[in-house]
């Protein structure tokens, strides 16, 4: 069934502005847009956006849905000194304990802030140690099946838990991509953890798993000075050049952080066409450094934004980009409108080549991915300006929608989630999350 938006403001971040307009959203895709009263769609259903602003979806290209179960967790010790042991003294451990129901009602609750956020797809990067076959199949229940969501998702390969471990990630991959997947709802990439925990006996196992399916890479790069230092050590080699060697900085692969590079490393990326990813506000939060996201961008790098686990705030993570790049460089002027409307531009690119859409434009022929946001604009609005609105309403008014919807499916209607019990997920998550932390 076709459902009309109508009496909306109408904007999207490549220019599009219309001050009172609708549209039609058909097949899952936008099928008119126009100024004024809609046409009339016998059986569609109307919704009055009265007035409120209407944007494509948002997409998270880089989240860890299974840290969703973390919040306010109690920590015998904690008292981190570097990168390496945040991970030793909480993810590892956490992640380590996490059964195949816990990584479920993660996801669950994981997307639903996602929603309440506007986001609609995420490339999700998962790890669980102790469950890790079905583990994919669970998230994509989660937010795909149940949610509606759109999901990229793939297992962290790693060496830490030993060969089997390893094995058992690989084949989790392996059988996720080869799984009967909605093309438009769900896809894979070849998850691996980070270069200093994977040997080149398993980038090679991984990269020869990955040949036969097309698969790309979703890789943590150079988070912490643990990368760099590892492979120079025992490979004599910077990281990126070390994964550069086993083909995987190849079209679709997502580096995430890219913060511990050297400008050779940058030379080689803007030569290669895999993605960095940029997470600023957990960069921020475990002491790792800023990445040279302006540098990058000017060597013609591709760069996405992503949380990492640390939210589901994409806006919110946009505006950190930028006032992270204004502290690291004492330029107040870096990273204006024109790069991080790249960045967002980037995200839309990516989740258009995996799930097989375009994404981004309110312009008939893409994604009916949609939110109608729950503002109203005390200055004007216009085809020049919706970053800068939607940028500080986020940190002013709490900006939130008040409608999402997916594919042409409604999600969020009024607030509230259409066909999920929140409370009833909430109550889940807290009783999953106390037997969790019983076990750390």
């Amino acid at each position: 069934m076709a459902t009309i938006i109508s009496n909306a403001a109408l904007a999207d971040f490549s220019g599009t502005f219309i001050e009172r307009g609708y549209l039609v959203l058909d097949g899952g895709r936008i099928g008119a847009i126009g100024g004024g009263a809609p046409p009339d769609v016998p059986g569609a259903e109307v919704i009055d956006a009265e007035g409120k602003l209407v944007t494509p979806g948002l997409v998270n290209a880089h989240g860890h849905l299974y840290s969703s179960l973390a919040r306010g967790i109690p920590l015998k010790k904690f008292s981190p000194q570097s990168f390496r042991e945040i991970l030793e003294q909480l993810w590892w451990l956490l992640d380590r304990s996490l059964t195949l129901d816990d990584v479920y009602i993660s996801a669950l609750v994981g997307g639903i802030w996602h929603l309440r956020r506007g986001v609609t797809s995420i490339f999700d990067h998962h790890a669980s140690p102790a469950a890790i076959e079905g583990s994919l199949s669970a998230i994509k229940r989660a937010v795909a099946d149940e949610l509606g969501m759109r999901c990229d998702l793939c297992y962290e390969v790693t060496d830490r838990g030993g060969m089997e471990e390893r094995d058992l990630g690989i084949a989790e991959n392996v059988r996720f991509a080869k799984e009967d997947l909605v093309p438009e709802l769900a896809s894979a990439h070849m998850g691996l953890h980070a270069s200093f925990t994977l040997s080149d006996e398993s980038l090679e196992k991984a990269a020869a798993a990955a040949e036969p399916l097309g698969l790309p890479f979703h890789i943590h790069l150079a988070e912490g000075k643990e990368d760099p230092v590892d492979a120079l050590q025992k490979y004599g080699m910077r990281t990126a050049e070390r994964l550069d060697k086993f083909g995987i900085l190849k079209e679709g692969t997502l580096l995430i952080h890219g913060i511990q590079l050297s400008g050779a490393e940058l030379e080689l990326l803007s030569q290669r066409p895999a993605s960095i990813v940029h997470n600023p506000r957990s960069n921020m939060n475990n002491a790792v450094g800023a990445a040279q996201v302006v540098k990058m961008l000017s060597r013609g790098i591709k760069v996405g934004i992503g949380t990492d686990g640390f939210g589901a705030d994409i806006l919110g993570e946009l505006l950190s980009a930028r006032l992270l790049a204004h502290h690291a460089t004492g330029d107040p002027t870096v990273l204006g409108d024109g790069e991080l409307l790249a960045i967002i531009g980037h995200n839309y690119e990516l989740a258009g080549k995996f799930f097989g859409l375009p994404f981004g434009k309110l312009a008939e022929g893409y994604a009916a991915d949609v939110v109608i946001w729950d503002y109203r604009p005390p200055t004007p609005l216009n085809e020049g300006n919706l970053l800068s609105h939607l940028l500080f309403a986020g940190i002013s008014e709490g900006l939130l929608p008040e409608t999402v919807i997916v594919a042409g499916k409604v999600l969020l209607r009024g607030g509230a989630l259409v066909d999920v019990d929140e409370d009833e997920a909430m109550a889940k998550a807290r009783e999953a999350a106390e037997a969790l932390w019983n076990r750390l």
